[in-house]
């Protein structure tokens, strides 16, 4: 049995989700060269995986069975970016007329959910929620009941209510605002829910994830009736990128309704996440224990292109598989301790 509870979680950022895919793979195969077991695979090494949007379908693929051997992951981390490189190619893809139409978004979807759920339907099928393989927690919100809305495993598995198809989940986590329309999906008892992106309020999922753990999880000691602790954890929280970009005051003082609606879904995207890595921080650091929280996100600023989460050119495509690539040979020696911790028994 494993020394600490493992969690993995990973934020929202649309086709910018290529970078942690690619920064998973090193990890990967750093655990089977540490494991000594060239099969190794994420779900093997983690308790749970947290994922948001892009973070959410990630999810969904390290922990989807394999139909053949339903005890053993189907798909490898590579397979993970392919699948992001795939999904963005045929996602992120408007008409002339659906540009014109939408004003390229602002007044309706910029894109059409319906390319979207054909390939979550092609690539998941009828996989629910409860058959993954591992407990996971994927965020959206509820429009109608405005509330948060975690898609929960371990809740799918004692309770039919709370069991969804994995490719509904997939659509209703990346249903960003602006970008996609919101979706409305069924539970397996036919409940329905009206959903959008969690990066509304959870882009970041990790201190959700710790929450999570914290409360259903039990650890085999003298208190039964309780979770980990922090002490009891490790987390690797991974982001898509961070590109702080200004807003002049001289410019900003006098803006309208049209001028914020950007800019306020950049900051709160932003600063959720910000604001969890902080939190986090502060709680290892008070029991001190800081090297078992890791947060590894690229500073995407110092790009000479911006990176849109909507940009799937085969130009855009290559740089953010650079960019993962460059995390894991930059963080080599932190990744190298942290899956020590993970590999502690």
């Amino acid at each position: 049995m494993a020394k600490y509870t493992r969690i993995l979680s990973i934020d929202g950022g649309g086709i910018r989700g290529i970078i942690p895919a690619q920064l998973v793979v090193s990890i990967e195969s750093m655990l089977q060269q540490k494991s000594g077991n060239p099969e190794a695979r994420i779900a093997d090494y983690f308790d749970l995986i947290a994922g948001t949007s892009a973070g959410g379908i990630l999810t969904c693929i390290y922990l989807y069975p394999d139909a053949k051997n339903p005890t053993r992951p189907r798909w490898s981390a590579e397979d993970a970016v392919k699948f992001s490189i795939e999904s963005g190619r045929d996602v992120f893809k408007s008409s002339l007329w659906q540009k014109l139409s939408s004003i390229d978004g602002w007044i309706d979807e910029k894109y059409p959910g319906e390319r979207l759920e054909q390939f979550f339907l092609e690539n998941f099928g009828d996989c629910q929620l409860s058959q993954l393989l591992k407990p996971c927690l994927i965020a959206s919100y509820d429009i109608e009941r405005r509330k948060a809305h975690f898609f929960d495993q371990i809740d799918a598995k004692e309770d039919p209510a709370e069991d969804y198809f994995i490719r509904d989940i997939a659509r209703a986590t990346s249903a960003a605002p602006t970008f996609f329309e919101a979706t409305k999906i069924r539970s397996l008892t036919h409940e329905s829910y009206a959903l959008i992106d969690g990066g509304v309020f959870a882009n970041n999922p990790a201190l959700c994830a710790y929450a999570e753990v914290r409360n259903k999880f039990r650890i085999p000691d003298d208190r039964p009736d309780k979770g980990p602790t922090a002490k009891d954890m490790v987390i690797l929280s991974l982001g898509t990128g961070e590109a702080q970009q200004e807003y002049l005051y001289e410019e900003a003082k006098n803006w309208g309704k049209v001028e914020w609606v950007q800019p306020l879904i950049n900051i709160m995207m932003t600063g959720v996440a910000e604001t969890v890595n902080y939190q986090l921080i502060q709680i290892y650091d008070a029991v001190e224990r800081p090297n078992q929280y890791l947060r590894i996100t690229p500073d995407l600023s110092h790009e000479e292109e911006p990176l849109p989460i909507d940009d799937a050119s085969e130009e855009k495509i290559s740089t953010l598989v650079r960019i993962g690539k460059a995390q894991a040979e930059k963080y080599k020696e932190e990744l190298d301790k942290f899956i020590d911790l993970l590999l502690a028994e």
